[in-house]
């Protein structure tokens, strides 16, 4: 995983920690049996004999392997805590000035609609556009997802910008991220919702504020345009 907002670095470390104190363990462990098996393989097949650690081996094993278990916990906390916060828009975001409907009052988040609805997803902007399957959103931006259904659980997964997150019917659900390079980043299906789970895939494009707002702008006005096109043939019966 390549972390392009904040807190997937920190998850990505998490990652890398859990994988290195398993691999000490299983080391330890395998290190700890071939030393056994070499020191007493000459006695093979004589009566066993009880063996007694040292005074205290007991009493230091356990205290390291304590400390080895706090130091993971406590690593484990800090690291989780700074990934679970928020972030903010940066100075090359966007910003009220460039699309005051955009924002929030407070000019941090921009707020998006994430649909998921068996297989695809879509993306309702603020501005009532709207997209399936790829997001797009300004560079530098805190953005806001708010994860909602419209019939089973689905995940909305983008490793390299956020951490899984579950959209539930009957609730909703936020997950806030912030792309800090433009270009292209792809999710994946995460929860089986069906037959076609697997194609339910999304992507997230992040471009700059000035081609967000314009993307945003065209979109609109392109589904008006269509819409008020659909309304005219059906008034003039041109639609069976």
């Amino acid at each position: 995983m390549a972390p392009h907002s904040p807190g997937t670095d920190q998850i990505d470390t998490l990652l890398w920690i859990g994988f290195l104190a398993a691999a000490i363990i299983v080391v330890a462990i395998n290190v700890a049996l071939l030393y056994a098996v070499r020191r007493f393989r000459a006695e093979r097949g004589a009566e066993p004999r009880q063996i007694e650690g040292g005074r205290g081996l007991q009493l230091r094993v356990g205290a390291a392997l304590t400390a080895f278990a706090a130091v993971i916990f406590v690593v484990s906390v800090i690291f989780t805590g700074k990934a679970q916060e928020t972030p903010s828009t940066g100075s090359a975001g966007l910003t009220a000035a460039a699309s005051a409907e955009q924002l929030e009052a407070d000019g941090e988040a921009l707020r998006i609609q994430a649909t998921g609805q068996q297989w695809l997803w879509r993306y309702d902007y603020p501005n009532g556009a709207f997209s399936y399957y790829k997001l797009v959103v300004p560079v530098d931006t805190a953005v806001e997802l708010e994860l909602v259904t419209t019939d089973v659980i689905h995940t909305w997964d983008v490793p390299s910008l956020s951490g899984k997150r579950d959209a539930v019917p009957g609730k909703i659900h936020r997950v806030t991220f912030k792309a800090e390079e433009e270009g292209l980043y792809e999710g994946s299906s995460a929860t089986l919702s069906g037959q076609a789970y697997a194609a339910m895939r999304t992507a997230v494009e992040a471009v700059s504020p000035e081609r967000y707002v314009d993307f945003t702008e065209q979109t609109k006005n392109d589904i008006e345009t269509a819409q008020e096109r659909v309304v005219s043939l059906i008034e003039e019966g041109n639609v069976p």
